[in-house]
């Protein structure tokens, strides 16, 4: 009997960090493919906060402090890698498609977006310890709106028009490793590379010919180190039982970081005809950005094959980050998550009988306050349901993961702009087993 190891888990490494590198050149080139976003509150701070849940988890309510599952990679929490079976590789891409409804007053505008969201894999090193690589979203910023002003005079010089426009997204580039110290302990470290840029415009045109009409452009470009901790024990409550029950408490743990920065202001006056003349250029370096210290625990309670449901709760210390810009006032951030699973029969032949049925609820407020038209500054909530399916493949092991989530941003100053969002997001999750070794006779 000839037995064949397919692959080493040396090599697997070596190819893991090597596609590291192929993400982090092509998310220079996705920073252009952004169109995930287009909330006005985007244009300040750090812009919409991405989340670091794959679709299955995000089918949950977005929890995964305290999620352990060895079919989600689940980046949230570092310790979970050690979930997925030692002998399999486990790889994660994840598409969204939205529709955005923003409306102010009696007036609404509504717009479809989309855009690849993740990818993330894992490589098992041993039956204790797993690595884990992939590209996240940090922040992203889009939005485009304007208004016009009166000037005085006669009707066709009496009006301008002002646009603002931003585009642009930061990502987290990680690289982490998870252990089992114990038997039902397991810890794990991320380690990411924060980088990308946006760009902000603000335009006044003039309705009138031979006017000159001014372009002030803004791009800021951040780079940094970003480190993520975090833990999770597992009680085995009924070990005989087939649906044995079991509960897991997890935490996790990121401290405050600061980011190199290069800020360029451009001045333009534009003529009428597309003729430009450039009035003033900077660049600033190194004025001082940084991610917040957050802290978070979770819980999770799981018949085995049968039910799964959890909750998380995440405090940021938003109010000691530091952004160059006084237009973003931050503060604290809390972040609640509740979620449940539930898997009719999975022994059945049926694909949708041995489906993951989940459903999820999220609450939390924002990280700044932006100003307001009456001159003040205000925050707003964050509201969010979730529903969705883990489908499983041909092959029993890969699924694919299906969620619809519904969002609704609700400011806490009435006259400020009203957001709904409904989402479709595809995960697929291969899973192979690289690891086994093949018997040939």
């Amino acid at each position: 009997m000839l037995k064949k190891i397919i692959t080493s888990r040396g090599s697997a490494c070596a190819w893991a960090l090597a596609l590291l590198l192929s993400l982090g050149m092509a998310g220079e080139a996705l920073q252009a493919q952004s169109n995930n976003d287009r909330s006005p509150y985007s244009r300040f701070g750090y812009g919409t906060l991405g989340q670091s849940t794959t679709a299955g988890a995000r089918a949950l309510g977005g929890l995964g402090i305290g999620l352990r599952d060895p079919m989600i990679t689940n980046p949230l929490n570092p310790a979970s890698y050690t979930a997925v079976d030692s002998m399999t590789f486990l790889m994660d891409l994840g598409v969204s498609l939205r529709t955005s409804i923003l409306s102010e007053g009696k007036e609404s505008d509504s717009k479809t977006l989309g855009n690849l969201e993740y990818v993330t894999m894992i490589f098992p090193m041993s039956k204790r310890m797993a690595l884990s690589a992939g590209m996240m979203p940090l922040g992203t910023t889009g939005y485009s709106f304007g208004n016009t002003t009166s000037l005085g005079g006669d009707r066709n010089e009496r009006e301008s028009l002002r646009t603002y426009q931003g585009t642009g997204n930061y990502n987290n580039l990680y690289l982490g490793l998870g252990t089992r110290p114990l038997k039902h302990l397991s810890v794990g470290v991320n380690g990411a590379i924060v980088f990308g840029h946006t760009t902000h415009t603000r335009q006044v045109t003039y309705f009138s010919s031979g006017a000159y009409n001014s372009v002030h452009s803004e791009e800021l470009a951040l780079r940094g180190l970003k480190l993520d901790a975090g833990a999770q024990y597992e009680f085995r409550l009924d070990s005989l039982d087939q649906h044995s029950h079991s509960l897991v408490v997890g935490a996790i743990f990121s401290p405050k970081v600061g980011f190199s920065s290069e800020r360029t202001r451009i001045h333009r006056l534009l003529s009428s005809s597309g003729s430009g003349e450039l009035m003033s250029s900077d660049t600033i370096k190194n004025r001082p950005y940084s991610l917040p210290l957050t802290m978070g625990l979770g819980l999770t309670y799981r018949i085995a094959n049968k039910l799964m449901v959890g909750s998380d709760v995440q405090y940021s210390k938003w109010s000691e980050a530091q952004f160059d810009d006084p237009k973003a006032q931050f503060q604290d951030q809390w972040r609640i998550a509740v979620g449940a699973e539930w898997t009719p029969n999975y022994r059945a032949r049926s694909p949708f009988r041995r489906a993951r049925y989940r459903f999820g609820l999220n609450a939390s407020n924002s990280y700044m306050q932006v100003p307001t038209s009456a001159g003040q500054f205000a925050g707003y909530y964050d509201l969010g349901a979730t529903a969705g399916i883990g489908l499983p493949l041909v092959d029993r092991r890969s699924m694919l993961n299906i969620s619809l989530d519904y969002k609704h941003l609700m400011p806490k100053v009435s006259g400020m702009i009203r957001e709904h969002y409904l989402g479709l997001n595809l995960g697929i999750s291969f899973n192979e087993g690289w690891f086994r070794k093949a018997r040939v006779d």
